[in-house]
């Protein structure tokens, strides 16, 4: 299968190579049937603390009942309203715009779940949305220029008046969010590469602490994850950045490809997942009180289901913490207890080219975006409905190169 040039970091690599071999789609695979635990069904796919957003996480404050998709090919957002009994979602008609193809990736909504901004890595823009009440969007006059940086996943503070942007090209951006919903700021970390945290080289993943005035950030390129303090004391904030403490690494010296964060809803543990080895690591934060509020301290390391698992997006709800694996066409469900996972995770098969991953607010369900067959797939978490530790649900077709996801309203 045709892997999408520009997907960048060591994850396209391992991606083409797989691509040519298997002849099937690379990012988020839902191939033809779900495997093992499907939940007393065919496992036939039909046609998708809690946290929201991308490969990375943004918890929404409501029940989640709009889901939207980046379409990397087609440079393009998608809109699903979302059954949040069963789960399945819908499509809210065409697509919208969100710049030039082979660019959006990142994707998060505000937590009133008003706006939603999308990052294009290709033509450096966040691009704008009004969420309507029926779940489509409505694109926003202005919007706001990467200058340079390659733009790629996207974070956002709980009261919405703060966001920040990685960039593949070595930065992290803080914007400012007015009450209209649009960006203004563009204040960039590292300002010069003699700046402290210059160190930064491929910044991927990036999350933002539930009550402290911290935002973790991992480098896909040394496996670092590094924490920086935000500043709240302006009117309105501006959210510039220093760095909280020095950069971390997981206790495996092997885990060099960081990706997707996850924080618990507590705020006392941080897990990464390694797109190189599978692993995932626990990091424990430090609390408020401590010497240093937020810094990270690592805890442990756990292998995945395999080492060649290539997890890209990862989430924690429901006492269990997912992973999107994107060359093992899959998810792994993990159970977690505060900083500790247990081995092996719980595996459901079938979803091609796993990439972007949130759990919905209830604790019920898990989606996933399928790169490689344009699908945006759901499992079901331990439940009502199904009786062991995640079964396969349905899936719905997207446009091509479905990338990052989040929820809102």
């Amino acid at each position: 299968m045709a892997t999408e040039q520009g997907i960048g970091l060591s994850f396209s690599r391992r991606t083409a190579l797989k691509n040519v071999v298997r002849l099937i789609p690379a990012v988020m695979i839902i191939a033809v049937t779900l495997n093992a635990l499907s939940c007393g069904g065919s496992g036939l796919l039909s046609s998708a603390g809690s946290g929201s957003g991308s490969p990375t996480a943004t918890p929404t404050t409501g029940t989640g009942t709009f889901a939207f998709v980046t379409n990397f090919g087609v440079g393009e957002v998608s809109a699903f309203t979302r059954d949040t009994t069963t789960g399945v979602l819908t499509s809210n008609g065409k697509p919208v715009s969100a710049g030039a193809p082979r660019g959006p990736r990142g994707v998060v909504a505000s937590p009133d779940g008003s706006y939603l901004y999308v990052a294009n890595i290709n033509d450096d823009n966040i691009y704008e949305y009004s969420i309507n009440s029926d779940g489509t969007l409505t694109k926003l006059a202005s919007g706001s220029n990467g200058t340079g940086t390659q733009p790629d996943e996207l974070a956002i503070n709980s009261d919405g008046s703060l966001l920040w942007v990685t960039g593949k090209a070595g930065t992290i951006k803080s914007y400012q969010v007015n009450t209209s919903g649009d960006l203004s700021g563009q204040i960039i970390f590292p300002a010069t590469s003699t700046t402290s945290g210059g160190g930064l080289q491929t910044p991927f993943g990036i999350a933002v602490h539930p009550t402290l005035n911290v935002l973790y950030v991992s480098d896909s390129a040394t496996g670092n994850v590094y924490a920086f303090n935000y500043d709240t004391t302006t009117t309105p904030p501006t959210g510039v950045l220093s760095q909280n403490s020095a950069p971390q690494h997981s206790l495996d010296t092997t885990a060099n490809a960081a990706f997707g964060i996850a924080i618990d809803s507590g705020g006392d543990a941080l897990f990464i997942a390694d797109q190189g080895n599978g692993d995932v690591s626990s990091f424990s934060i430090a609390p408020t009180g401590a010497a240093v509020p937020g810094a990270l301290t690592p805890y442990a390391y756990f292998p995945n289901s395999s080492a060649t698992d290539g997890p890209v997006g990862i989430g924690i709800g429901g006492g269990y913490l997912f992973t999107a694996n994107s060359s093992g066409d899959s998810i792994s469900s993990f159970i977690v207890t505060d900083l500790t996972l247990t081995t092996p995770p719980a595996l459901v098969t079938g979803y091609s080219g796993a990439t972007g991953l949130v759990v919905d607010p209830l604790n019920m369900f898990v989606y996933t975006t399928n790169f490689s067959n344009n699908t945006v797939g759901q499992a079901i978490i331990e439940g009502s409905t199904c009786t062991i530790q995640l079964c396969a649900g349905k899936s719905i077709s997207t446009a091509s190169g479905p990338f990052g996801i989040t929820l809102a309203q």
